[in-house]
């Protein structure tokens, strides 16, 4: 009788903690799911990563190698490596087919760099002022900086809504803030990426998102091994996720039923014991002996739609969700597992596949985040610190090898409207990657709905409606995704020119029209000089120098300042005004490549 009486207490004490966080409901606190239960402690490493100075070797004396076939490293090829001393593991990997065979990566600019690393770490371009501040000192402890801001962790989560397709239609909002949660964690350097993946794999952002086992099974081989799972591995994993039920769950408080997951009570006998013939449809045998089966008592429900007992994942104990997340443990289990988490940061700064052409470097990158436990920050310090990702895209090479010039990557859509705003101090709203659609919330009608979203990163106007332009504006760029079908998009068409042409010139008002609500002047013009001040050459030289700094975060060229000369010109003998001649330039760059790609 003790095991059934403990049953019971057990039950009861969770469905009143279930009740008690009801009756507590707090809009800024709406996470639930299992990422609650992880990353409560300490970081597991200091984050003071090694490798982020290294002192880069000249090219090795020997003749280059010819375009049509990879670089051959001879044994002073490999002796010279082994001697270079070098710290980093990218570097590491990357000697044997570029400083030890002749080759050398192009040299950068800092502002070049740092430009790029606020691109990529913060979501913005950086003014002129932020980049001298931030990056004129220690590079590696430039991008340990940026990396414990919470810029960098916002940028992630937005990362990670893409990936994992956060859409509140589909899956329950609380269960995707606490994905978020989760996500914040990983980056915080709290959780290592294997526990991390064995989270996710029952996760209900990814459990009720994809409806049949097999559908779970490929989102997840593709998540974390980057590529399908064979047809035998999809049916073996598939026994692992029968459990799952796709539902709906009342939210007491929201008024409205919210998608969700459940678990059903499947290999069992009729007293609700493990069936010994059918447990074998809930076994894993591919990776070793995994058998997954859960137990009916007190918090189950009946299910009248499939007719049978279900589990609400809410009310899972931390025992329940350790069995289920068996598929993510048995995925980082193999070597595919950590190569692809390197290849997926290496993408991501990069631009394109490093490992595919020097597989040196994802053997280096797996071994080191191996030893530095799992804690992925290390790997995002190792490529950000690298001489792949230290190197100008600009400039001529003698060879055409990938890895011999940097990145050049075309901006986010929220990166784009981001920089643009906060540079000229244009107001604008946003939009909450973790609530794609805001509107199926209003729908509900209920005051908890409002002040989730009033708590949100979206704008209400003063109707109570969704503030929808900057979304709207977005989404014609590819940026801010519903994620109902597709996600997010970068392309440079028509449309999008037009769209981008169109929101310069509301932002910049190279016209002076009056009705237009644009940036404010005080931002264009260099500090003390008046909208009405008569343009001289040399006020349009500190104007132009001004909006350079400030627009592109850098100081212009004595060939750009020459244009300027000329330009302004045409504009001193008309008596033109230093805001007639600031917004039009504004215009011109905003609206250059410059502000597109980087």
């Amino acid at each position: 009788m003790a095991r059934p009486l403990t049953l019971v207490l057990t039950a009861l004490v969770v469905l009143l903690a279930a009740c008690s966080r009801d009756k507590g409901f707090d809009p800024e606190r709406l996470a639930v799911g299992p990422g609650g239960l992880v990353g409560n402690g300490p970081p597991i490493t200091s984050g003071d990563f090694a490798g982020g100075n290294d002192v880069l070797p000249s090219a090795r004396q020997a003749p280059l190698p010819d375009d049509s076939r990879p670089p051959d490293c001879d044994g002073e090829c490999v002796s010279f490596c082994n001697a270079a001393n070098l710290h980093n593991p990218v570097n590491r990997g990357l000697c044997r087919s570029l400083w030890g065979v002749g080759l050398s990566p192009r040299p950068i600019q800092r502002a070049e760099a740092c430009r790029r690393l606020f691109v990529d770490m913060t979501g913005r371009v950086p003014t002129a002022e932020e980049a001298d501040a931030t990056c004129s000192g220690d590079w590696g402890a430039t991008v340990k900086g940026l990396m414990d801001s919470d810029e960098f962790i916002f940028v992630n989560q937005r990362r990670a809504a893409d990936r994992f397709l956060y859409s509140n239609e589909v899956v329950n909002l609380q269960a995707i803030y606490d994905m978020d949660r989760l996500v914040e964690k990983l980056y915080r350097g709290k959780v290592p990426y294997d526990q991390f993946a064995a989270v996710v794999s029952a996760h209900p952002v990814l459990t009720r998102r994809h409806a049949a086992p097999g559908d779970k099974v490929e989102a997840l081989f593709r998540l974390f091994l980057g590529r399908p799972p064979f047809e035998h591995e999809k049916a073996d994993m598939s026994r692992l996720y029968w459990l799952w039920h796709s539902g709906y769950y009342d939210h007491p408080q929201l008024g409205s039923r919210l998608p969700d997951s459940f678990i059903r009570f499947r290999c069992l006998t009729e007293e609700g014991e493990v069936d010994p013939v059918k447990k074998g449809e809930c076994t894993s045998v591919l990776w070793g002996y995994h058998e997954l089966v859960v137990t009916p008592d007190l918090r189950s429900t009946q299910d009248r739609q499939i007719n049978e007992l279900t589990l609400w994942n809410g009310l899972l104990t931390v025992e329940e969700w350790g069995q289920l997340q068996m598929p993510g443990r048995v995925l980082s289990q193999e070597v595919a597992f950590w190569e692809r988490a390197v290849d997926d940061v290496l993408e991501l700064y990069l631009g394109y596949d490093l490992s595919a052409q020097v597989p040196e470097v994802r053997s280096e990158l797996v071994r080191w985040l191996l030893e530095n436990q799992g804690d992925l920050r290390s790997v995002h310090y190792a490529v950000l610190t690298s001489a792949a990702y230290l190197q100008s895209n600009e400039g001529e090479t003698p060879t055409a090898y990938r890895w011999t010039y940097g990145p050049l990557k075309q901006l986010d859509a929220e990166v784009w409207i981001d920089s643009m705003a906060r540079n000229t101090g244009y107001a604008t709203t946003g939009c909450d990657h973790r609530l794609s659609q805001p509107e199926s919330l209003l729908r509900a009608g209920s005051l908890s709905t409002y002040r989730v979203l009033e708590t949100s990163r979206w704008s209400l106007d003063a109707q109570g409606k969704v503030d929808t332009r900057y979304a709207n504006l977005a989404r014609t760029l590819g940026g801010c995704p519903e994620n109902i079908v597709g996600g997010r998009f970068k392309v440079v068409s028509i449309l999008t020119t037009g769209t981008q042409l169109s929101f310069v010139n509301e932002l910049c008002n190279p016209m002076l029209e009056p009705s237009k609500q644009a940036a404010p002047i005080e931002r264009l013009l260099p500090e003390g000089v008046e909208a009405s001040r008569a343009l001289t050459a040399e006020l349009a030289n500190e104007v132009a120098s001004h909006q350079y700094r400030v627009l592109l975060g850098r100081s212009p060229t004595a060939e750009e300042l020459a244009d300027i000369q000329t330009s302004s010109s045409q504009c001193t003998t008309s008596r033109c005004s230093a805001e007639a001649f600031a917004r039009p330039l504004c215009f011109v760059l905003l609206s250059g490549a410059e502000r597109l790609f980087y």
